[in-house]
Formats: C-alpha cells, structure tokens, sequence
C-alpha cells in the first residue's frame, strides 16, 4: 500500500477551492469582519488537510498540513478576540496564504526527512502479547475487541457505519493501559505470522528528546502507521501535552505538537478511506488535567481500574503459577486479600520480590560458584522450593500500593461528560 496513491485525483480541486477560501479570508480581513475572516481560515484548512493527502512526499504533506493547521488555529484566535475588535482593535496579521509555498521547501529537505524516519522507526514495535497474558478486565478486553471489530467487519450495503478511531485509557498508574495497547496491536495482525505495527510513543520523551522536530515526527509516525495499516499509535503520558490551552502554561513546542496530534486524529476520520485503519489510543493517569476540547476528540474512554479480587487472581497465576512456581496450601487466596489496592504492575513487583528472596536463600553459595569459572556455573542446579505466606508477608514490607482508596474514588467519580 502506498500512502500517496488515490484512484481519484482531486488535487486540482481541493487547491483551487483552498485559494478562493484564502482569497475570501484575506478580503474579509483587510475589510476588518473578523467574523467572515474566521469562516473563510476555517474552510480553507478543511481543504488544505484534504489537499495534503495527495502530497507527492512526506515533507510536503507535513507543511501542507502544518499550513492547515495555522488556518485553523488563526480562526480561532479571530474569534477569541472578536470582541476586542468591535472596540475598534487591530486584527493581527493573518498567515502566509500562499498555497503551493511547500514546494520551495522539498530542497534540502531529505536529510532532515531521513533522520526523522530513523527517529520514528525506534518507536515502532510489533507486539507479541495476547489478551491471555493481561490478568482480568475481561469486561474491557472484551469492550474493546468489539470495538475493533465493529471498525474491521464488512457493512451492509449501502450502510455508513460510525466506528472508534481514537481512544483514551485512564486510571490509576501501573494498571495495564500500555498492555492493553500492545495486546490491541498484536489482535490486528493481519496473518497468523504477522503482527500489526505497534506505534509505542511516550509523550514527554518526544518532546525533550526531539524538540524542535517533534511535530515533524508526530506527522511521520502517522504517515508509516497508514502505511502499514491497520496498525496502532500508543500515545503515552498524553496528559503532558494537554494542560488547558487557555491557561497559558503550554510551551510553543507543546501547542505544536498537540495541534499536530489533533489533526491527525480528525485527518484520519474523514478520510474515508476503506483500506487504512489506523487506532489511536491515548493513556493518561491524569485525565481532569486533559482540555475538554482535546478530550472531545476521543471517541471512546475507557476507565483501567485498580483490579478486583478476580482480576487479582488471574495476574497471580500469570506471575507465579504460568512462570512454573508452586505456590503451598491457601497462599494464592491470602495473596488475593494482601494485594487489595495493588495495581496490576505493583502485583508483579511483590511476586518478583518474593520469588527473588526465596531463591537467594536457597542459592547463597552462587557468587562462589560464579568464581570458579564459566563450566561450573553452567552446571550449576537452581534450587527452588514451593513459595509460602511468609514469602510474601516479608516482601509486601517492601513494595506498597501508591494509589490510596481516595485516589481511585476521583477516577470513578470523574467522567468527560462532567467536564
């Protein structure tokens, strides 16, 4: 599949339709209607984001988009301060209209294009992980197979039906959102031998790691997630980029690569295109702290709570009983009654903690060992025994729950339709 190809060419069209709103927008504000002004920006990045997908590269689709981008942001600001206007205040200077500018920047630009397809490639994972390997949440595993189902399935005839493309994930940390990401991933594989690409983006770390060119990566991540579609782009730590736009506490950096997410994510659903799907899903520890207009983009949200006794349960025997430990007598259901309040990840810590302490005790005399040579090691017998309450007593000592019963309240008692 080629990102750039599309049986019916409608370049033409979209251009010229972008020139006459741009044309319409400049009159208008030279005339001082911020209004009319806002209105024609605003169709004009409707077209200019449909005019980039028949962008003979990627840097071209990434300034045309970044063009339409500043069209819209521009309208906004046009409407913002419309009522400063009516008190006779100057509009500010509109941007460049010229449509076919991002011609001029394809020179020099294949170095850059080159170390930001290298930068994109690091973040691109084909996961391995099945709904078996997540212990519990059952209802959410299921809610969203159904989901991708319903988005991959073949319609009636002459049907249109609306399907979930972007996707948030929100609860206490360590509960199995990015896990649930990667398992979503690899049910897309499109062949028993493939996986689905697994786009794995941590937020924060564009942002310091990349700066400067972290929206241009954002616009390459999504161009090689359509061209490998279907595939998944796991945007973690989202709640980073998305403090309240109005409170002025966003970097430039920030508002560009969220304008940059944002359009992607409402590029994707209006393409229409039948052959590419690609997921988006966003996780957030903090989803009060997430702008109501940037939470409106997602579709579907979905609460990743603490686990209950019976998703307790299932992660133990994952930890413990599928890694071939014997757990003695009523262990396992003293273990569901120590955990409560545990997420999913601290769950793995305590086993990891505990089954680590047995075989210390049990293997004192390996750093000796170690010392007389490569071959003895080798040979060398593990010993291990069946894992007893004190075990566990002795590490929960040592890894504590750090979400209180309060803290996992505000998760239940938050929802986006409250903000």
């Amino acid at each position: 599949m080629t990102l750039w190809f599309n049986p019916m060419d409608l370049s033409g069209k979209l251009k010229r339709s972008c020139e006459d709103s741009l044309h319409k927008a400049k009159m208008a504000w030279k005339a001082g209607d911020s209004d009319t002004a806002a209105g024609h920006f605003e169709a004009a990045s409707k077209s200019m984001f449909k005019y980039a997908e028949y962008a003979t590269s990627r840097s071209m689709e990434y300034a045309r988009k970044r063009k339409a981008i500043e069209y819209r942001d521009f309208a906004k600001r046009l409407r913002d301060t419309a009522a400063e206007q009516a008190k006779g205040g100057k509009l500010p200077p509109p941007p460049s209209t010229s449509v076919d500018e991002d011609r001029t920047q394809e020179a020099g630009a294949g170095e850059t294009d080159r170390s930001i397809s290298e930068t994109v490639s690091q973040l691109i994972h084909t996961s391995t992980l099945t709904w078996d390997d997540i212990g519990g949440l059952d209802e959410t595993k299921r809610d969203i197979k159904y989901t991708l189902g319903l988005s991959l399935a073949k319609p009636p005839a002459e049907v249109k039906i609306t399907t979930f493309r972007n996707i948030l994930f929100y609860g206490p940390p360590g509960t199995g959102k990015t896990l649930l990401a990667a398992a979503t991933s690899n049910s897309l594989k499109v062949t028993t031998e493939g996986q689905a690409l697994f786009f794995n983006v941590k937020v924060s770390s564009v942002l310091s790691k990349y700066f400067g060119e972290s929206s241009k990566i954002i616009s390459e991540i999504y161009g090689a997630a359509r061209d490998n579609s279907p595939s998944v782009v796991f945007l973690d730590e989202f709640e980073s980029l998305t403090t309240s736009r109005d409170s002025g506490e966003q970097s430039g950096a920030e508002r560009r690569i969220l304008s940059t997410i944002l359009a992607e994510m409402d590029g994707l659903s209006e393409k229409g295109r039948s052959d590419i799907f690609v997921l988006t899903i966003a996780a957030t520890n903090r989803p009060w702290d997430i702008d109501a207009a940037v939470m409106s983009r997602f579709e579907k949200q979905i609460l990743i709570p603490l686990p209950d006794p019976e998703s307790r349960s299932a992660i133990l025997r994952i930890q413990l009983e599928r890694k071939g430990y014997n757990v003695a007598g009523d262990v396992l259901e003293q273990l569901i009654e120590i955990t409560d309040g545990y997420s999913g990840r601290e769950i793995e810590r305590l086993c990891k903690q505990a089954t680590s302490q047995m075989l210390g005790e049990l293997n004192a005399d390996l750093p000796e060992i170690l010392d007389s040579g490569l071959k003895a090691t080798q040979n060398y017998q593990v010993k291990i025994r069946a894992l007893v309450a004190e075990d566990f007593e002795r590490a929960a000592t040592m890894i504590k729950p750090v979400t209180s019963p309060a803290d996992m309240q505000r998760y239940l008692d938050w929802s986006p339709e409250a903000d």
